[in-house]
């Protein structure tokens, strides 16, 4: 041991000798470290305790202690009391680095700040009166520690537990002399004992990390590897540690990857370059996918200390990866399925809609090739052919065909794929015409035909003929298509037997209502009469009428109706009113009357929803009057001579609508040059844009058609309503027109 200093020299301390003792410091920990340097100051200065401290420089509340105690009795006492962490009994260091200069404390329990202190052990439950007992002759000298780098850095004091042998005030120029040789050496093991901290939990933070992580120092030597990295790797890494990096990937990690020179030379080249960040993906040997990403290290300077290899084993997340795309990759194809079987329906509504109002066969027959072609993309050519009654089967609507080849196109039923297909009311599907040797090339050679499709169109028991889609592309008709182009046969069957209903229904009904309008009107002295009947553009024939017959006293009766509905019912309805009208007039002089007797043989024999509508004039040319009933019907229009109008307006209640309802007529001059005309509401109900053509049209169309003869003025009020609603009637219209004339 150095010999003890004596007070206020340090003429027998030998400086080097002293500085290697601080040098040898060998404690790992840092209170260890600090203990021995007490014990090193200690040999210098004969005191009981050397107390040196240190401060966190992150945490000032973090107080590191080292003590050396020396052999008295109250030192010894004392030494258990004294912990490396904890609040320091010994305030003395505490108040020297609080101050930044020395301090003198001759008596320590009489400091305040030592009072205080030993207070708030006692609050704390230490052992505040023994350290008072055994402190209470003590007195002692405390210098300030620091560094450049940490000018408050602790503080080392000097303790005398007796009167008899107080500190000397000259030891505090000592431990001044002393005090950056002690600071160095406590700053040092500061240090050393943070960056082991780091160390301890970085390696803690890496060992336990999922991912595989390689450290290599400056010297490109692998420094830590972690235990997921052997396991990832599928190497024991551990005794690799100290080896070069470029040795270990080139003689070992290289052959633990699927393509292992390409993966060495990528590595390699990464290591080249020290600066370089990469990051890379690779497959193991057993089927691991690896993400490799390798970055260099720096120090809070900037400076290169090394670089960090990180292995992710990303096999789930790339499964699940690709499980989820091709689950999106299902999903899609399910929605776009799902999309075009939407879109496909779509159509075929529409295609059933416009085939279910078409009016015609030949009119479906356009529309179900239309179709066709717009539902099964890959067809060229198509047709639509029907059974005769001798059982030829032969074309009625073709797309696509030469003319030379659509003369060819007859087949006979049970005969062939076409006689075949139509015999067993099944579709015939062919995708290959040449490879198949049954298919007869007569037409399908010239027409470079390679795929077709023949699916029957069946109208309840009966076969009406097929549909055939063909194409120049082999294979070009699936599932699909066939599911597609035997929807559209169904919807044109349906179609087709309305179609041919409505058409049977109209012929009777055309056949009956030419029967019942008069093609000839009666010639009356000192009248001209003139009638228009037209049914509404493409409807079934309704029920609007007309008729004029002479009764009794050279008088002529004029009637114009409208029985509601269409077809063969308001037909049949219509003839009932003419003629019951008619045979009614024969004995009825009144209008008023023979609608009123009218309406009582009517109201039993009108079906329901069947309204009757009417206007019955008797013009008397002898009497020159004009008397009329109106039940329920679009008012007359009386025009004089002069071309003024006037509306006839009394209506009744509908005819036959109710049984005791009740009739009246009028009776007006009916001139020479004056013109009575009548009408359907389907003149003033034409419509444009929502608006009607109405009384205001039909006056107005009057007022140009003046000067015009009966028939003409006809003509030009039906022209104009329907010049009104752009050339199409919704309802069928029927026209009176009657014009005194002259008496012969």
């Amino acid at each position: 041991m150095a010999s003890r200093v004596e007070a206020g020299t340090l003429g027998a301390l030998d400086p080097t000798r002293w500085l290697s003792r601080l040098a040898s410091v060998a404690a790992a920990e840092l209170p260890a470290a600090l203990d021995e340097i007490a014990e090193r100051v200690h040999e210098v200065f004969a005191v009981d305790i050397v107390a040196v401290h240190v401060v966190d420089e992150t945490d000032p509340e973090e107080v590191t202690h080292g003590y050396c105690v020396g052999a008295s009795a109250a030192a010894q006492a004392l030494a258990p009391l004294l912990t490396p962490d904890g609040l320091d009994p010994i305030g003395l260091g505490d108040a020297a680095r609080q101050a930044g200069g020395p301090v003198i404390w001759p008596r320590l329990v009489s400091e305040p700040a030592e009072i205080e202190r030993l207070a708030r052990l006692a609050d704390e439950g230490g052992p505040a009166g023994a350290l008072h007992r055994l402190m209470l002759d003590a007195g002692g000298v405390a210098v300030p520690l620091g560094t450049p780098h940490q000018p408050v850095l602790g503080a080392v004091a000097l303790v005398s537990l007796t009167r008899e042998s107080p500190v000397p005030e000259s030891h505090i120029d000592d431990l001044l002399a002393l005090a950056p040789q002690i600071a160095l050496t406590a700053r040092n093991h500061q240090l050393a004992a943070r960056t082991r901290r780091t160390r301890q939990t970085l390696e803690g933070v890496i060992s336990s990390s999922r991912m595989g992580v390689l450290v290599s120092d400056l010297r490109g030597r692998l420094s830590i590897a972690n235990r997921a990295a052997s396991d990832i790797l599928g190497l024991d890494l551990e005794p690799l540690v100290g080896h070069p990096m470029r040795e270990l990937v080139s003689e070992r990690i290289k052959w633990r990857f699927t393509n292992p020179d390409e993966y060495a030379e990528r590595v390699l080249a990464v290591l080249d370059d020290p600066a370089r960040e990469a990051i890379d993906d690779a497959e193991t040997v057993d089927g691991r996918s690896i993400e490799h990403a390798s970055s260099p290290v720096h120090d809070s300077s900037g400076a290169l200390v090394g670089r960090v290899d990180i292995f992710t084993d990303v096999t789930p997340a790339r499964s699940a990866l690709s499980e989820a795309r091709r689950l999106a990759t299902e999903r899609a194809e399910l929605l776009e399925r799902e999309e075009r079987r939407a879109q496909e329906e779509v159509a075929l509504t529409r295609a059933a809609h416009l085939m279910a109002s078409a009016l015609t066969p030949s009119d479906i027959h356009e529309h179900l090739l239309d179709q066709a072609h717009h539902l099964a993309a890959a067809c060229d050519k198509s047709a639509v052919l029907t059974v005769g009654r001798r059982g030829l089967v032969v074309p009625v609507a073709t797309r696509g065909f030469a003319e030379e080849t659509v003369k060819r196109m007859v087949f006979r039923s049970g005969e062939g794929v076409v006689g075949g297909a139509l015999a067993a009311r099944r579709p015939f599907v062919c995708n290959d015409a040449e490879a198949e040797q049954r298919i007869s090339s007569r037409i399908t050679g010239p027409e470079g035909i390679c795929s077709f499709m023949h699916v029957p169109i069946v109208l309840g028991d009966r076969v009406y003929g097929l549909i055939s889609v063909n194409s120049t592309q082999v294979r070009a008709f699936g599932e699909r298509e066939l599911r597609v182009i035997g929807e559209l046969a169904r919807h044109a069957a349906t179609a087709l037997q309305n179609a041919l209903q409505f058409e049977q229904e109209r012929h009777i009904a055309e056949t009956l209502q030419q029967a019942l309008i008069a093609e000839e009107l009666p010639t009356i002295a000192g009248l001209e009469l003139a009638a228009l009947y037209q049914a509404a553009a493409g409807s079934q024939v309704g029920g609007d009428f007309y008729s004029a017959w002479p009764i009794a006293g050279g008088r002529l009766a004029l009637l114009v109706g409208d029985v509601s509905g269409k077809g063969v019912e308001a037909a049949g309805m219509t003839a009932m009113v003419r003629y019951m009208a008619e045979a009614l007039s024969q004995h009825r002089r009144s209008p008023a009357g023979l609608v009123g007797e009218l309406n009582s043989l009517l109201h039993p024999r009108l079906p329901d929803g069947i309204i009757v509508t009417l206007v019955l004039a008797v013009l008397d040319t002898a009497a020159g009057t004009l008397r009329w009933c109106s039940a329920g019907h679009p008012p007359p229009v009386l025009i004089d001579a002069a071309g003024n109008q006037t509306v006839l307006e009394d209506p009744g209640p509908p005819c036959g609508a109710f049984e005791d309802a009740t009739f009246t007529e009028d009776l007006v001059p009916f001139r020479e040059g004056d013109q009575l005309v009548m009408y359907t509401d389907g003149i003033i109900e034409a419509r444009r844009q929502g608006r009607e053509f109405g009384e205001d049209g039909l006056r107005e169309a009057l007022r140009d058609a003046a000067g015009e003869d009966p028939a003409q003025l006809a003509r030009s009020v039906y022209a104009a309503a329907r010049t009104w609603c752009g050339g199409r009637l919704a309802d069928d219209v029927a026209i009176a027109v009657a014009r005194r004339t002259p008496a012969a």
